[in-house]
């Protein structure tokens, strides 16, 4: 299962699938695996861990032991420094001090055992019943010598419950490290096992352990790495998917006015009319008063080779187009035509576009796409970065390495720019920002996992470009937020400002959704 609705005030989930795993480790038969350990929970901080296991507390019966509790509140409890934080909470957003409160360390793992009225923390891995763990705690012992490969396969050998908490955040850790960890599950052990082989199940023996377990997934966002995870997950059961909301609350179409249209973007009049029913020239109301009346938002989408037919369309010599409908905008659409008639063209003309574009397989090669995506920066956006004509520029790269190639082009054209990231220095980056909200410095280059790790306000910004859709599409109010609030009463308010998106349909085109609302594909 893959549950895209996760929220920090949601704790609800967090009971549901902690009470399913304990009913999982004493209800059921315990020895028809290779292994004891049959529920891993994979969570990105010692803080996270630390709310999981006192879950699993509470759900215990009254009057129940518990062993290695204060070794347990010592390791994954506050550590020291860790007040101050306490002291400036509420200051930033609830997701950010839910992933960033208390003990952040992501190196860890530890044992659980349960009996009916005990529960033993820190047991071995052989004599566990569930393993608590980061990607990177696990990480480590498949990087360990030989002699460390019997602790991997206790782990591995006889997953049933898979329970990945908060992957959002293990998105912007290393998702290799869970990818990793996920193809090594369940695989047959190559040490000698303990288990009795009359009592292990067939399927197991067989090597068919994968499709037996259960997989929970639990995340904020409907990444395009989390929902590729699932290939990985081959229960013969299928695959239940929950997706995000179509747009979340305070997004759209909030500070999204009614007088702007965007090419591409279906509207539902009746919610339109819900939500602004004092307006009708698209003013802006609710938290986002500060925000100016004027926005444009343009969506540019891309196409890479082996997809050029998606900007070309085909007519027949009686047919009845309209050669001045493009929008000028959103670039012209290149129309063909052909000396056949309408029913000879809607006959062939699926054959004929698997024809010319059979022999161009390019589209596949893996940097398609971000050469593809850099060629329309190139041509859409920085011709206007050259001329100079949009105020005080914001540049906001989900990737680093699209980060570098931007800042190189960036620097070729001699622009005028800073460049934050997250590996910039405290200092230097409060530099730049304060450069970019007086004004002299127009263009404000930052990585999305700065913005994640930092979560500091950038001021002053009239111009927005996502070189990519955000990850986590409430980013865009927030920067909205804190780039309109910060002029006040200044004459560039009256400015129009002007958000562009670069996506790739139709992969793209779901992540977009999320900040839009519905797009016409």
């Amino acid at each position: 299962m893959l549950f895209c609705r996760r929220s920090p005030d949601n704790v609800t989930v967090r009971t549901i699938y902690c009470a399913h795993a304990l009913n999982h480790s004493l209800s059921s038969l315990r020895d028809q695996g290779f292994h004891r350990a049959r529920t891993l929970i994979l969570a990105p901080t010692k803080e996270a861990a630390r709310r999981i296991v006192h879950t699993f507390l509470r759900l215990m019966p009254e009057g129940s032991t518990v062993s290695h509790r204060r070794r347990f509140d010592r390791d994954f409890g506050p550590q020291p420094g860790e007040a101050d934080k306490e002291k400036r909470k509420g200051r930033k957003p609830s997701d950010y001090e839910e992933w960033f409160s208390c003990n952040t360390s992501d190196h860890f793992r530890i044992g659980i055992a349960f009996a009916k009225k005990s529960v033993k923390l820190y047991s071995a891995f052989a004599e566990s019943d569930l393993i608590l763990a980061s990607p990177l705690g696990l990480q480590t012992i498949i990087d360990e010598e030989k002699e460390k490969e019997a602790d991997l396969q206790y782990i591995t050998a006889s997953t049933e419950l898979l329970i990945i908490d908060q992957a959002e955040m293990l998105l912007m850790q290393n998702w290799a490290n869970v990818q990793k960890i996920v193809s090594l599950l369940n695989q047959r052990p190559t040490k000698a096992t303990f288990a009795s082989a009359a009592r292990i199940r067939l399927g197991y023996l067989a090597g068919y352990g994968r499709r037996y377990r259960q997989t929970l997934i639990f995340s904020a966002v409907s990444a395009a790495p989390i929902t590729l995870l699932t290939g990985d997950c081959e229960n013969f059961q299928g695959l239940n998917f929950i997706p995000p909301q179509p747009h979340y609350p305070g997004l759209y179409p909030s500070y999204l006015p009614e007088a702007v249209r965007v090419p591409g973007i279906k509207r539902n009049p009746t919610n339109l009319d819900t939500l602004h029913p004092t307006t009708k020239r698209g003013r802006m109301d609710g938290s986002l008063t500060s925000c100016p009346e004027e926005l444009k938002l343009n969506l540019i989408a891309f196409a890479v080779s082996g997809q050029a037919l998606r900007g070309v369309q085909l007519y027949a010599e009686d047919s009845d187009v309209d050669s001045h409908s493009d929008d000028e905008s959103f670039g012209e659409v290149k129309r063909i035509k052909l000396d056949v008639s309408v029913e000879e063209l809607r006959k062939n003309q699926l054959s004929m576009v698997e024809q010319i574009s059979s022999h161009d397989l390019t589209y596949l090669a893996e940097r398609a796409v971000p050469l593809a995506r850099m060629n329309a920066f190139k041509i859409r956006i920085l011709p206007r970065l050259r001329r100079g004509v949009d105020p005080r520029v914001l540049i906001y790269v989900p990737d680093f390495f699209d980060l570098e190639e931007i800042r190189l082009v960036l620097t070729a054209e001699s622009l005028d720019f800073c460049c934050i990231h997250e590996y910039t220095e405290d200092a230097e980056a409060e530099r730049f920002r304060t450069l970019f909200a007086d004004g002299r410095i127009r263009i404000l280059l930052m990585s999305e996992r700065y913005y994640f790790f930092r979560r500091r306000k950038i001021r002053g910004a009239h111009t927005f470009i996502f070189y990519g859709p955000p990850t986590f599409p409430w980013f865009v109010k927030e920067l909205l937020d804190s780039g309109h609030k910060s002029d006040g009463g200044s004459s560039e308010q009256a400015t129009a400002v002007q958000m562009n998106i670069l996506y790739y349909p139709p992969f793209e085109a779901a992540q977009v959704s999320t900040i839009t609302g519905r797009i016409d594909i």
